[in-house]
């Protein structure tokens, strides 16, 4: 699984960034890392924030959770689940969205630069949403990675989606929340 963090505008990137940082540092403190942790890998401008993405089925494919039939569908969803899909969220006031991904397509790979490449990829099927600002995805990296290991990922991201990554990028600290932007050197 990984987080994203859809953001209503640019304006409201930088409270967005310390309110979602603030809680991912004291969720870490107070539960600890799970055994696969989840890594923020990326904020996305959206003015719609999660309208219109899909979300993964609320039951589980064996059928057992109340309100599902044997197929494992509700009378409401389809039967077959989301590629890349939102599992949980929660917002605060329209102004952004923390969302949990998960789905097949990121259960098959490790990472989270590979999970950053599958869901732009599953939600932008190939070209920038018109209404999408020039630089509506800022990637978050883990503070480990070295600064040519980031600019090579960046570099990916950008030959696969030109127009819809931004110059800058963020970290996410586990201790000490998420911390930039941070400018490419040419940027």
């Amino acid at each position: 699984m990984s987080l994203l963090l859809l953001v209503r505008s640019l304006d409201d990137v930088r409270p967005a960034v310390k309110d979602v940082g603030d809680y991912l540092v004291h969720h870490r403190q107070q539960f600890g890392d799970p055994p696969q942790p989840s890594p923020l890998v990326g904020l996305w401008i959206r003015p719609e924030l999660d309208a219109g993405l899909p979300a993964l089925l609320p039951c589980s494919p064996s059928g057992s959770d109340s309100g599902c039939n044997t197929d494992g569908a509700t009378a409401q969803t389809p039967a077959e689940e989301a590629p890349v899909g939102i599992q949980m969220s929660f917002s605060l006031a329209g102004l952004w969205t923390l969302c949990w991904m998960d789905g097949p397509l990121l259960r098959e790979v490790q990472g989270a630069h590979e999970h950053r490449h599958r869901i732009l990829d599953a939600f932008v099927a190939g070209r920038v949403p018109e209404k999408a600002p020039a630089g509506a995805f800022i990637p978050v990296f883990d503070p480990a990675d070295a600064s040519r290991v980031i600019q090579a990922r960046l570099s990916a991201l950008r030959a696969r989606h030109p127009r819809l990554v931004a110059e800058q990028w963020y970290v996410d600290d586990r201790d000490h929340g998420i911390a930039g932007p941070i400018q490419t050197p040419d940027g």
